[in-house]
């Protein structure tokens, strides 16, 4: 009977295995899937968990919090203990003596090993404030560090964006430089067909192979700066050159509904929400407390401490007794040190105070510098649009000319070489625009997942 249940175990196991194996190539296939193309929201979402730098400002933000809750701590009792066990070479009290009466002569006991333990109660009363001010320079310090990593996710997502679109203008460069090859290779079929004919010359065609080798060096050129944006994209995500591949993006574009804000409503979003700025507001406040700390030094403390004492021996004679006491706490002379501390902290004070204005007028120059740039590239993809649409029509014209007999080779090789060159800039404007707004909102301090997803769009 036992052997087909056995066997029954067996099966179901290996049929679990199976199952589980299925599952798992499942998940791995689907895993595939979802990477065959990638956003660039899931490109920095992707690049979040994964970034060393993003990973130091989490770490730096919980050690901030355990140092708050290390300085909270400070408000509760110490509760100690300590036992120890000693071998004399003579003979030694078990117990300490408190009195001289005859009766306490004859409750002496004495014992080569002793054994002692305690049990130690510390409160400090009152400090001058300094446990309070250490508590708010911890909290501001851990709102400082939160501040910290919400700065290194921005610097990150923005990165990112800029790893990611210029991928895309390399591919948008590339495509418009093959596009131009294409033409002049139909321009030198053209004229090989004329030149067996007769009715052209020999310079035409060369003209034309001169054109065509110097096209085919700048696509070796632009192929090389998207393998070098792939491999800087790849390993801003954390993922083998092979998945930032550039036929794995999504192209992206401004949403209809993103607008650029007044300047006046910028510095205003910058100055309530930039994470660099805040950073520096906490470190005023934990400058400030820092202060005070020091200057709590000039006032007495007071401190409440018990104990709970137990005195045994080899012979099992145990004694127990306690203790309860108040002091005051006061230093009459340093040599200085509790002066110079507090200058020290005056002056770090004193520089984290301007250290923070530094800090305003540099988020309000960021906030000139990225709006200008937006609109600089705003204008810039306007112009251009309508420049390509008008080369567009001017090589139209040209090859019309050229195939009428009217126009000449160097005209339209010209005019082709123009329509390449402002599809190529088009291409590196509309994606320097959306860099441009991702900086800018990298400033104002609302560069984020829901940013991107109101902004920006994949068509």
């Amino acid at each position: 009977m036992r052997r087909p249940v056995l066997r029954s175990v067996v099966c179901a196991t290996a049929l679990a295995g199976l199952s589980l194996s299925g599952l798992a190539t499942a998940a791995a296939a689907q895993d595939t899937a979802a990477r065959d193309s990638l956003t660039l929201a899931q490109a920095v979402a992707l690049a979040h968990e994964t970034y060393p730098g993003v990973a130091v400002a989490r770490a730096g933000e919980d050690a901030a919090a355990a140092a708050l809750g290390e300085a909270r701590a400070a408000w509760w009792p110490q509760l100690s203990s300590q036992a120890t066990a000693v071998r004399y070479e003579e003979p030694m009290l078990v117990a300490p003596i408190h009195g001289f009466s005859p009766q306490q002569f004859e409750r002496i006991e004495l014992e080569r090993t002793l054994f002692q333990g305690n049990l130690s109660f510390a409160w400090t009363v009152f400090d001058g404030g300094a446990r309070v001010n250490r508590i708010r320079g911890a909290r501001a310090g851990a709102a400082g560090a939160a501040a910290g990593r919400a700065s290194a996710e921005m610097a990150l997502t923005a990165r990112v964006a800029a790893a990611y679109l210029q991928v895309l203008s390399a591919r948008g460069v590339l495509d418009a430089q093959e596009r131009r090859i294409e033409a002049l290779s139909a321009e030198r079929q053209r004229v090989e067909q004329l030149l067996g004919e007769g009715r052209a010359a020999r310079v035409q065609l060369l003209r034309v192979d001169a054109a065509l080798a110097e096209a085919e060096a700048q696509q070796v050129a632009i192929r090389t700066q998207l393998d070098l944006a792939e491999r800087e994209l790849a390993r801003l995500l954390g993922v083998s050159p092979a998945e930032a591949r550039v036929d794995k993006l999504r192209p992206v574009r401004l949403a209809a509904g993103s607008q650029l804000a007044q300047r006046a409503d910028l510095v205003e979003r910058a100055q309530a929400n930039n994470p660099e700025l805040e950073r520096a507001r906490r470190a005023l406040e934990t400058a400030e407390a820092n202060r005070r700390v020091a200057r709590a030094a000039w006032i007495p403390s007071l401190n409440l401490r018990g104990a709970l004492l137990g005195f045994s021996s080899e012979a099992g004679n145990t004694t127990t007794e306690w203790n309860v006491g108040i002091s005051l706490a006061y230093p009459l002379f340093t040599g200085g040190a509790r002066s110079h501390a507090v200058s020290r902290a005056s002056a770090a004070a004193r520089a984290a105070r301007e250290e923070s204005r530094l800090a305003e007028l540099r988020s309000e120059e960021a906030v000139d510098r990225a709006l200008n740039a937006a609109l600089e590239t705003q204008a810039l993809v306007e112009a251009l649009t309508r420049a390509v649409r008008h080369q567009t029509e001017v090589v139209r014209i040209e090859q019309l000319s050229l195939e009428a007999g009217a126009g000449t080779q160097t005209d339209y090789l010209r005019a082709e070489a123009d329509l390449a060159r402002a599809r190529a800039l088009l291409v590196e404007a509309r994606h320097a625009e959306i860099a441009a707004r991702v900086e800018l909102a990298r400033i104002v301090g609302e560069l984020g997942p829901d940013w991107l997803a109101w902004n920006l769009e994949n068509p």
